[in-house]
């Protein structure tokens, strides 16, 4: 069964010695444990800019520790291209790289892994090569009156969406209020339109609108299901995250999941820590 609602979740340092993830991680025998991770605002801080958000020193030596454990897997799960994820991450032979994708080829994500041995696992399903695309200009419209209005703003380009981004905006209050009008706006056009499939989404510092089947909640489940039905199932699983596209990780997770939220605001996760550097803390904890 899945989480239930959002309520406050409790600090990361009160998680109890008897918990699933702590003993089965205690040992490096048994069967594999997964981890999956957001990249931004979760394994790496945010930047004003996505492209200057590149991995540091410090992270790599911690995802080359955590690949060496081999009862590990971890799933770098991001809005993040292909691309960025491959060229970034592609080094370390364990990791399992889930990037954003056009879903015309394989569903939203596109789960990528360098050892073609491991359980295959056909992430979606395709849908029509005349993918519906009349949704990207009157909402890129809308998106750049923002950047205008709004200085330091701008808007991402992505395979199945389209992103304004303020976090590096002069005027904060100013931007939060266009963020609201902008969600509006979006909202009309998709009910003038009838565009059904057409999700708006506010995060941190962004609004997004996307036209896309499927969550990340959606991709991790059905990984962790894949296992199960090879008789090969996870024996711990942990997840984390910081953002609204996170949630559905945590609302797919089973109860014995270890849940964790980047951050303090309002979530479905079990615990929280307050920084990517205290999750990093953690997880060099099990890298160790």
């Amino acid at each position: 069964g899945g989480a239930c609602a959002p309520r406050a979740p409790e600090p990361l340092s009160a998680l109890p010695a008897s918990h699933a993830w702590v003993e089965a991680v205690r040992s490096t025998e048994g069967g594999s444990k997964a981890i999956f991770l957001d990249y931004d605002g979760t394994l790496r801080e945010f930047e004003d800019s996505p492209e200057l958000a590149v991995p540091t020193a410090e992270i790599h030596q911690l995802l080359r520790a955590l690949n060496d454990r081999e009862d590990l897997m971890v799933h770098i799960i991001s809005g993040r291209s292909a691309i960025f994820l491959r060229s970034h991450f592609g080094c370390y032979g364990r990791l399992v790289l889930i990037a954003e994708h056009e879903r015309r080829v394989a569903g939203r994500f596109q789960v990528w892994r360098p050892d073609p041995s491991d359980v295959v696992f056909g992430a979606g399903v395709s849908s029509p090569k005349t993918e519906l695309q009349d949704w990207r200009n009157p909402c890129r419209f809308e998106m750049s009156r923002n950047v205008v209005a709004v200085e330091g703003s701008h808007v991402e380009e992505k395979a199945a969406s389209l992103v304004w981004h303020f976090r590096g905006a002069t005027d904060i209050a100013k931007a939060e209020a266009a963020a609201k009008t902008l969600v509006g706006r979006l909202l009309r056009l998709r009910t003038a339109r009838r565009l059904r499939e057409l999700r708006v989404t506010v995060g941190h510092m962004i609004v997004e609108v996307s036209c896309r089947n499927g969550t990340k909640g959606d991709i991790m489940r059905r990984l962790c299901d894949a296992r199960k039905r090879v008789n090969k199932p996870f024996e711990a699983v942990m997840i984390v995250g910081d953002d609204v596209s996170d949630e559905s990780m945590f609302e797919a997770a089973r109860k014995e999941f270890l849940t964790i939220k980047v951050g303090r605001a309002s979530t479905r996760a079990k615990y929280f820590v307050d920084s990517p550097a205290q999750l990093r803390d953690f997880l060099w904890q099990l890298a160790s």
